[in-house]
């Protein structure tokens, strides 16, 4: 019931982040389109203006031949006048004739992309995966390594040589690994290849799965081991959620039925996967108890 819960709200929180994704793209298509209009807008109405100048200097000369030609002046000059009043009437005719009659802007919709939006039903495709069964193979049986490989993991900011002190698998095939040595986890893809690293305040010396994409490491420096970090893989992304600080140091830690339980030197507490404290499940008094990983 539980893993039904989770893989719903991963697969809602999947859709939301789908249609913000969209939406950020429609605002990116608007605010391009709408540059556009602004420019073509602009230019077109730069253009006017300069028409409009235009035409009122040859109004204005025209204006003053005619001024000229009222007067009482000699034929020789009259006729210059009237030689250059029609040569300006000629090229205003010319500038007339070229320019932009009834100028106006139209918008012409991307037809493919409206057909293709109306075709869509939905986002994308609700499908059911059944998870394997636990506890299918005999208990009893002799774990034997039929194969092996060596992949690099070293990244190019690595200050030391890797030393892997947990491992862990996400839902997808993805591969997480905590590197102590460089105080950091890394997320491997299904071919092993290193996508993504996320630094820690802490070398991590536990890590375990809590969900299919979500899952807790413990830090801390030797044998102080004081943090608990809750970390989520989100599409090749390592995401920091929340962490806790433990009065004790931590020796290991487990998942059972929906709760972490932390072994520190002499207490065996229950936290939520939270981080909330639940309660103290026990605690050894005598001090000739030493807490170490453990399975549940």
């Amino acid at each position: 019931m539980k893993s039904l819960q989770t893989s719903y709200e991963y697969v809602l929180d999947e859709i939301l982040k789908l249609r913000r994704q969209i939406s950020e793209t429609f605002d990116r298509l608007q605010q391009e389109t709408i540059r556009k209009l602004e420019q073509l807008h602009s230019s077109l109405k730069i253009s006017l203006e300069n028409e409009s100048k235009q035409c009122v200097e040859f109004i204005s000369k025209l204006k003053e031949y005619d001024i000229y030609c009222s007067e009482n002046i000699c034929s020789e000059r009259s006729f210059i006048i009237n030689k250059k009043c029609l040569d300006q009437a000629a090229s205003a005719d010319s500038f007339l004739r070229k320019q932009i009659k009834n100028a106006y802007i139209e918008f012409q919709h991307n037809k493919d992309l409206k057909q293709y939006l109306d075709s869509c039903t939905e986002l994308g495709n609700i499908t059911i995966h059944e998870a394997p069964q636990r506890n299918c193979v005999d208990p009893n049986r002799v774990v034997s390594v039929k194969d092996q490989s060596q992949f690099k993991v070293q990244s190019t900011t690595d200050g030391h040589v890797c030393f892997i002190t947990g491992i862990c698998e996400a839902f997808n095939g993805e591969i997480i690994i905590a590197d102590a040595n460089n105080q950091c986890v890394k997320l491997l893809d299904q071919a092993f290849n290193l996508i993504e690293q996320l630094q820690l305040p802490a070398s991590p010396h536990f890590i375990s799965k809590i969900s299919p994409n979500e899952l807790v490491v413990a830090c801390g420096q030797s044998r102080c081991v004081r943090q608990i970090h809750f970390l989520r893989v989100d599409k090749g992304r390592i995401v920091k959620r929340n962490n806790i600080e433990l009065e004790q140091d931590c020796h290991g830690m487990a998942i059972h039925q929906g709760d972490l339980f932390v072994t520190t030197s002499t207490v065996v507490w229950q936290l939520t996967m939270e981080g909330r404290l639940v309660k103290k499940l026990y605690e050894e008094k005598s001090r000739h108890f030493m807490g170490r990983v453990f399975l549940l």
